[in-house]
């Protein structure tokens, strides 16, 4: 295991910045559970292809800048940075991926700020 968990996730990257939701789509199992960062208050769990489209479909296209996508059986981890805000914070992340019959079975979104240095 490991190659092609992290293909689907690489995959599903690549049709990310492109904008690609028909791809971005293909890489999720139709029972797919999403689970976003925090930002204000608790995050809302999606469940569901459908669902989980809509929810990416005004957000595709461009993103932070990804580290290496690492997988460790049928978990697979990219981690991930904005560019460093003007008051000096930085946006660091990482998503980490359930892979199950060559799909992104779950995805959960793990965030914090943190000052340069």
């Amino acid at each position: 295991m490991g190659d092609a968990e992290t293909r689907v996730v690489e995959r599903f990257n690549d049709a990310w910045h492109r904008g690609d939701l028909t791809t971005v789509a293909a890489c999720l199992a139709e029972d797919v559970i999403y689970r976003p960062s925090a930002w204000d208050g608790p995050a809302r769990t999606l469940r569901g292809r459908d669902a989980v489209c809509r929810a990416f479909a005004d957000q595709l296209g461009g993103g932070p800048t990804l580290g290496a996508v690492r997988s460790a059986g049928d978990r697979v981890l990219c981690e991930w940075s904005w560019p460093q805000a003007d008051d000096g914070t930085v946006l660091r992340g990482l998503d980490l991926y359930l892979v199950r019959d060559g799909l992104i079975a779950a995805m959960d979104v793990f965030s914090k700020i943190t000052t340069d240095g």
